[in-house]
């Protein structure tokens, strides 16, 4: 689902009519404030200023096709004015190195400016349940191949490692598609575990969809208590162990989960027990 949902993003932009839409959303003081708190801003003068590489890497990602070269260009970032009040484009090697020393923090706190500015629109609670409906869900991306990717992000196959590859866990809002948090790591590490680096992005009065990979007493008790009346559903897998202790009806019941000693070793706070609310439906 992620994934589809982010290759239709790119698609809508890629086409060029979009740009103007992207330029007008993002309001210039999220930049600065996002660089001053990151301490990353531009104190000296240089060929590119911390502000353009920000919009350099924000269009790297929307126009993912092209090269570096070719997004700073379509950009205008890469004139610059000369002590000569002249104009010369900026050399490749400049651009990675701009995009190198900015760092991944001014973007992170970016993305939660703007996620905290568009956050009302992007919410639209469902009719019949007066809650926010959200979910999860991860996919994987390729990184250029090289050394220092390899090491930081591994590759999924040990036999066949054509290109490192980096995971991503998203949250997003199911009405309006849109991303209220991500998490990025290596490859080898779970989707359940990079979810919980979302805890803190959960709103309230909200019920998060999950798939069944993510079925985590940890992970779903925590996300409960992460916000006011935050709710969550996942499909259970057959071999789950529970009892029932109530049935309200055909396909509504109270169960109690039993939790593994290996799971509460891991959180001494877990419940021995939690009761949970089943629904059975047919698929």
């Amino acid at each position: 689902m992620l994934v589809n949902d982010l290759n239709q993003a790119h698609e809508t932009i890629d086409n060029g009519s979009n740009y103007e839409s992207v330029v007008n959303a993002i309001e210039m003081e999220w930049i600065e404030q996002a660089l001053h708190s990151t301490n990353k801003a531009s104190i000296r003068r240089r060929r590119l200023p911390a502000q353009q590489a920000v919009w350099l890497v924000i269009w790297m990602g929307l126009q993912r096709n092209k090269s570096i070269k070719e997004v700073c260009s379509s950009l205008d970032l890469a004139l610059q004015p000369q002590p000569e009040n002249s104009w010369s484009r900026v050399a490749p090697s400049v651009l990675t190195d701009s995009r190198r020393r900015l760092d991944e923090a001014p973007l992170a706190a970016l993305f939660k400016t703007a996620v905290s500015a568009w956050e009302a629109d992007a919410l639209q609670p469902n009719n019949a349940l007066n809650l926010n409906v959200l979910a999860v869900d991860g996919t994987t991306f390729r990184c250029p191949d090289s050394e220092e990717n390899a090491e930081a992000f591994g590759f999924i196959s040990k036999s066949y490692k054509p290109y490192p590859q980096l995971r991503l866990v998203g949250l997003m809002a199911a009405e309006t598609r849109m991303m209220l948090g991500a998490s990025f790591d290596a490859c080898n590490v779970g989707e359940a575990t990079l979810a919980r680096s979302l805890l803190t992005d959960v709103p309230a009065n909200s019920l998060t969809l999950f798939d069944r990979c993510y079925f985590s007493a940890d992970l779903l008790l925590s996300w409960q208590e992460a916000a006011v009346n935050s709710h969550w559903l996942t499909p259970i897998k057959r071999k789950l162990r529970y009892e029932v202790i109530e049935q309200y009806a055909d396909n509504d019941m109270l169960i109690a989960m039993p939790i593994s000693q290996q799971a509460r070793k891991k959180n001494p706070e877990l419940p021995a027990t939690c009761y949970l609310a089943g629904k059975a439906c047919t698929v």
